[in-house]
């Protein structure tokens, strides 16, 4: 994070009370505020969390944590998981105590809450405990709107470790949380020494929280710039137009592309959270195809048969090579995902009796007395695969096909979930074409083969829309991967008499387009997404996808070899 952070409001003499507030809490005038402890969400977020940074160097023995967190990691416990659950903890660990001495904390801490939930309107994910760290937000704020059961009764379990006295106390609480979340059965007795952290794996749980804490600004940055001159994170945008106007565009883009999959409803309530910043006032369009969806067209139909046999006649020219490939890659996948979860032993504090060491009681001294199994499962997978379906890449329409069909295929045979999505725009709508579904039978694959391309692309909103939908999958692992010619290009039509004018980007192209692309791939990478980009332009265009994707993006001069490239990302993913 940069050092010279614009502070919200623009007053360096705020700023100094922030940091005179943490001075004063911890009274060691000689310590400094880092900038990733600082929240710019409102006025009273920024003094909540200078009040916090101040009691976290009071009132925690930050030594004892590390020693804590290393002894359990070495244990097999989960190192991000257990530092989570301090931070969710230890703030209001940290209020409780301050408010001992002054009381007015607890309403600042109220006041903070209320705001950061008004202006974040959601969690950072769908993930279990972003979903406590927003419940936990509520509670404090005095709010209470019916939450999941599972999510309120770990937040309540977080804020009752939060009454413990001391450090020892809290890390004590912790760890018997952990260990019931987790249904731990055969744990070693807890034991803590100050900074146990061995050469070349220090603990810093301190630094963690403090990260932890900046993502929450981080939010705010990037939906700062999402929404150009607006003041507030997420706020629902209002568009007015005619609406026989708006009929008639709902028609027309039904009749060109087919009927929407979702209720006009839904696709509203996902216009209002996505087509904001550059692509304020975009309409968005998600459907199976002319061919999958009502569709009056039956020119549309006609084409899109006509470019379904097309593909399909390419793949059976060729079937038997095909075939071999999917198995082979089918088979690369399997043995990578048997070797991560397959168990072997290894020498621990606690599990079964290691017999070959029974000789060393009494004689030596013991350590690791016992062995247990242990592997590198990293939990599920989920893929999914958007193609740029733009003019752009017209003439490839066979080769994406068959590529995108053999790398789905392999994913499904290796038991990993995959959805394939399609691209463009016409007219004032971004078109999201489902060609098949995670939970899709295998059979609906073949549906790839109705890949075709018309219009041209927004890149940066097709990212945000699929990913949305990403965020909310239960799999650990979450993969993206972009096809596309690295040159995200969308132009807008104004009305002659500018009426309802416009307020997005209208020319979607060149370094402007470039750049928010790059961003909602950040966004998706900082979100737990694992995003790969699959350039197929010309090589003058290189420059502005490596700008997107930065180091994970491959360049192909032929695309029958997309599978096996993706397939070996694949693999490094699981692997690393």
């Amino acid at each position: 994070m940069d050092e010279t952070r614009q502070w919200e409001y623009d007053d360096g003499e705020f700023d100094n009370r922030v940091t005179n507030l943490m001075w004063t809490i911890c009274g060691d005038y000689s310590t400094r505020m880092d900038q990733k402890e600082k929240i710019n969400l409102s006025q009273n977020s920024a003094l909540y969390y200078g009040i916090t940074a101040g009691g976290r160097r009071k009132f925690v023995d930050w030594p004892k944590i590390n020693g804590y967190v290393q002894n359990r990691t070495s244990q097999g416990f989960n190192r991000q998981k257990l530092q989570n659950l301090v931070f969710l903890a230890i703030n209001p660990m940290v209020i409780r105590q301050i408010a001992k001495e002054r009381p007015g904390v607890i309403d600042i801490q109220k006041e903070a809450c209320h705001e950061m939930l008004t202006l974040l309107e959601n969690p950072k994910s769908q993930q279990f405990l972003d979903l406590v760290e927003f419940d936990i937000l509520r509670i404090l704020a005095e709010i209470d709107d019916g939450q999941e059961k599972r999510i309120r009764d770990m937040s309540l379990k977080i804020l009752t470790v939060s009454q413990a006295e001391t450090t020892g106390t809290f890390i004590e609480g912790i760890d018997a949380l952990y260990i019931e979340w987790q249904a731990l059965k055969v744990v070693k007795p807890l034991r803590y020494l100050e900074d146990e952290s061995g050469p070349g794996d220090v603990i810093d749980t301190e630094a963690f929280i403090n990260q932890s804490t900046d993502a929450l600004f981080q939010i705010k940055e990037l939906q700062k710039r999402d929404g150009e001159q607006e003041k507030e994170i997420n706020k629902t945008e209002v568009v007015f137009v005619d609406q026989a106007d708006l009929d008639n565009l709902l028609k027309q883009v039904a009749y060109f592309c087919g009927k929407s999959y979702f209720e006009n409803y839904q696709t509203k309530k996902l216009q209002n959270t996505l087509c904001k910043g550059a692509h304020r006032d975009c309409l968005l369009h998600f459907t199976d195809g002319v061919l999958r969806s009502e569709c009056d067209s039956e020119v549309k139909k006609k084409y899109a048969l006509r470019d379904q046999h097309s593909n399909l006649a390419v793949y059976q020219g060729n079937i038997r090579v095909y075939m071999r490939t999917i198995k082979r890659l089918r088979d690369a996948l399997l043995r990578t995902l048997m070797m991560e979860r397959s168990k072997y032993p290894v020498l621990s504090d606690w599990g079964g009796i290691n017999v070959k060491k029974l000789w060393r009681v009494g004689k030596v001294p013991t350590g690791r007395m016992f062995q247990r199994l242990d592997s590198n499962d990293k939990g599920g997978f989920v893929v999914d695969l958007l193609l740029d379906s733009s003019m752009s890449q017209k003439g490839r329409e066979a080769f994406v096909a068959i590529q995108a069909y053999i790398i789905t295929m392999a994913l499904l045979e290796a038991g990993i979930p995959c959805r394939v999505t399609g691209f463009n725009s016409f007219l004032n709508f971004t078109v999201m074409k489902r060609f098949r579904n995670y939970d899709d039978p295998i059979k609906a694959t073949e549906n790839i083969f109705e890949y075709y391309c018309e219009g041209s692309n927004r890149d940066g909103l097709a990212i945000r829309s699929v990913c949305d939908s990403l965020y909310r999958r239960h799999e650990d692992n979450k993969v993206l991967i972009i096809l596309s010619d690295g040159k995200p290009n969308d132009v807008r039509l104004q009305a002659k008499n500018g009426a309802n004018a416009f307020r997005g980007v209208l020319t979607y192209s060149g370094g402007i387009a470039v750049a928010d692309t790059a961003k909602e791939v950040r966004i998706a990478r900082r979100r737990g997404i694992s995003v790969l980009g699959v350039f197929t332009g010309h090589e003058q265009d290189l420059d502005a996808e490596k700008h997107i994707y930065g180091k994970d993006f491959i360049f192909t001069r032929n695309i029958n070899h997309f599978a096996e490239i993706v397939t070996t990302y694949l693999k490094r993913i699981i692997t690393n």
